[in-house]
């Protein structure tokens, strides 16, 4: 293109002119600190701003283009003036004749209705030039954003070349030296009454501006920062970043904060509750919730028409609930997923047009959906997923490339197949995991380094695995747990520490027995067992508090322990598994867990013990809740204890809904019901 003669051309709309004078006169008048830019002096200067209406002109005219042509960079002025703008439509398009579209800088001002996330901000002639699930370079000074100082540092930054944290660092030291040299140069004419005020002055105004210095880096790391580093999935990475932001505050009396430093303290709170959520360590979570939401909280009753700060609330009284479903407190839970629903009501109606306020109420929905499952209402729990599905397919619609629209509709279709399962309805359950699978698939292969996107495929396959079983198709299972348990020995080699993910992979060695089983291969069975084991004995280690004792996990382990003996002919060894998991689930009396899924290990403890008339009254007053496999452990002691009919009756519907797991189909093949 020759030489540029401009730094950058800034198309905006002309009722976006005030705040183009604070961006043009800010970046021509600024001086990099010493050793940033290639420049010296003020080398983000000239940068053409067309002042001249065009709205009468038949195009954009010579000097336009020419200056366009001339131009490094196009700094773009989204609002909801430029998306209308036939004039800023035909400057980016002809920009992009020319140059690339990672030359364009978005100033994102506002939002369109029913879209909050980037791409839905740009102009139209911009989205169609970007790839697909692609985004510009952005500054956000939208309410929740950035915030003016940092959105200027971030186009500044690209437009030297620059990375951002060094930009600040460098720039807020020069502040500061500059500020004492001034201060230095009074002292040297002020005489002695003078001098206490200066150095007082100097102090302040250096405290002012390390503070600057901190408050823009905590800005970076809780924003820019974080998202970059999320994907990658480490998450002593991501411990260091809350860490670091918090270590700021530390030195630092609440009462001297205002409420942008107060909120962004949260916000590290949050994110340490979140990377401890990931590592098992679920009291500290709920710690570190507990902080973020009291300030959250404190800070929404002062601004109660304030909607970014009532959002940020709302997300800490969410993670607080999802903790304590997690650490079984179910009244605690059920209690924070309300107040989270009332507070996601009041979003919508402070603003009905925000379409991601209006996805919180889905997310609420969900929620409640997930308690009721586990209270042992499938139907009830249905028609709640549902109606967030509903919701979240309108959101993925009309923006199918956003990942997080993608993941709450796959999210929420996992439980809809879940519900149907203990409905048994096997058939749908699997359909609905396979648009699952499908649907965090293809968002895979756009981003195929993102970690925990990995996880979340891996331990989807394992879910439709076990729908495929479900339905007698024991080749489909094999392929997709091994699969799966492949990939996730390749993550849990890549951070150990995560427990979530070693969890998934002794979860995925516990599908792969139950394959081996299902296909006759005993060797391998016993082999899988064994992984899993020892998996699990490592996730002790890591946090007894948690795992000494899981349904999920050592239950199911015993469980499976049972199912081997009983194969060997060994009475003796599964009535010792079973005795173990009547006494742990004893040892609990105090704890609300899947109340479904514990009654099942009771079921099949009771019925190794040879104590059939215990599982029909554990399991029969349930039996509407009942997966096909609780349903066909009722049906075998029904059977034991001679009541043929009752037994048959549950057999016939689940052979009615598909269901055909090998060891159900060879049973009652062989059983005296044919």
């Amino acid at each position: 293109m020759g030489d540029l003669n401009y730094k950058a051309f800034i198309s905006y709309s002309h009722g976006d002119g005030k705040l183009v004078d604070w961006l043009h006169k800010g970046l021509e008048a600024y001086r990099p600190p010493k050793g940033v830019g290639a420049a010296a002096g003020r080398p983000l200067r000239p940068i053409f701003r067309d002042r001249a209406e065009l709205s009468a002109a038949a195009d954009l005219g010579e000097a336009i283009r020419t200056a366009l042509d001339h131009s490094e960079f196009l700094i773009l002025v989204c609002s909801e003036a430029a998306r209308r703008s036939k004039w800023v439509g035909e400057e980016i398009r002809h920009f992009l004749s020319t140059h690339g579209p990672q030359r364009v800088i978005c100033l994102l001002v506002d939002s369109p209705e029913g879209g909050g996330e980037v791409v839905d901000c740009l102009p139209q002639a911009l989205r169609e030039a970007l790839p697909p699930g692609g985004e510009p370079l952005a500054a956000d000074i939208r309410p929740g954003g950035d915030g003016r100082r940092l959105a200027f540092m971030k186009i500044a930054a690209t437009l030297l070349g620059t990375r951002l944290d060094s930009l600040i660092q460098r720039d807020a030291r020069r502040r500061t030296r500059w500020m004492t040299a001034i201060t230095t140069g009074a002292l040297g004419v002020a005489v002695v009454t003078g001098a206490l005020a200066l150095i007082a002055v100097d102090a302040r105004r250096e405290a002012d501006a390390q503070r600057a210095e901190a408050e823009d880096l905590v800005a970076y790391m809780l924003g820019d920062l974080r998202k970059k580093l999320e994907p990658v999935g480490r998450l002593d990475v991501l411990d260091g970043v809350g860490a670091r932001a918090l270590a700021h505050y530390a030195h630092v009396r609440t009462g001297d904060l205002d409420d942008t430093e107060l909120a962004q303290q949260a916000k590290a709170q949050t994110l340490l509750g979140e990377v401890r959520v990931k590592r098992g360590d679920l009291k500290g979570a709920r710690q570190a919730f507990s902080q973020a939401a009291r300030t959250s909280e404190a800070l929404s009753n002062r601004e109660p028409n304030d909607g970014a700060r009532l959002y940020d609330h709302a997300q800490n009284v969410f993670w607080l609930a999802y903790v304590d479903w997690r650490l079984a407190r179910a009244t605690e839970a059920e209690a924070g997923f309300r107040r989270y629903g009332e507070l996601a009501e009041r979003l919508t109606r402070l603003d009905p047009s925000n379409a991601d306020w209006r996805l919180e109420v889905a997310y609420a929905r969900s929620n409640l959906g997930t308690l009721l499952f586990e209270q042992g209402r499938p139907k009830d729990a249905l028609a709640a997923f549902i109606d967030a599905r509903d919701r979240f397919t309108v959101a993925y619609k009309a923006a199918p490339d956003v990942k997080a629209h993608v993941l709450d509709l796959a999210d929420t279709r996992a439980w809809v197949s879940d519900s149907l399962l203990r409905m048994g309805r096997v058939r749908e359950a699997y359909t609905e995991r396979v648009a699952v699978h499908e649907l965090i698939t293809g968002l895979l292969k756009k981003q195929p380094d993102d970690r925990p996107l990995m996880a979340k495929v891996l331990a989807g396959q394992l879910a439709l695995a076990r729908r495929a079983l479900d339905l007698g198709r024991v080749e489909e299972a094999d392929r997709l747990v091994d699969e799966a348990s492949r990939g996730f020995m390749e993550l849990v080699a890549l951070d150990p520490q995560n427990a979530n993910w070693l969890e998934f992979a002794a979860t995925a060695d516990m599908e792969a027995f139950d394959v081996a089983v299902a296909a006759g291969d005993l060797t391998a069975a016993r082999a899988a067992h064994v992984r899993a084991s020892e998996r699990a004995a490592k996730l002790r280690a890591l946090n007894p508090e948690v795992y000494a004792w899981t349904a999920k996990l050592s239950g199911r382990l015993r469980a499976q322990t049972i199912r081997l003996a009983d194969i060997d002919g060994r009475p003796d060894l599964a009535k010792a598994a079973a005795t173990e998991i009547e006494r742990s689930l004893a040892a609990r009396p105090g704890v609300k867990g899947d109340a479904d899924r514990e009654a099942l290990l009771l079921g099949a403890a009771h019925l190794a013990q040879g104590r059939p008339d215990e599982v029909q009254r554990l399991l029969g007053p349930r039996q509407d809740s009942l997966s096909p496999e609780g349903r066909d452990t009722l049906a075998r002691a029904l059977h034991r204890l001679g009541r043929a009919d009752e037994a048959a009756a549950i057999v016939r519907s689940l052979r009615a809904q598909g269901y055909a797991r090998p060891d159900f189909v060879a049973f009652w093949r062989d059983s005296a019901l044919g």
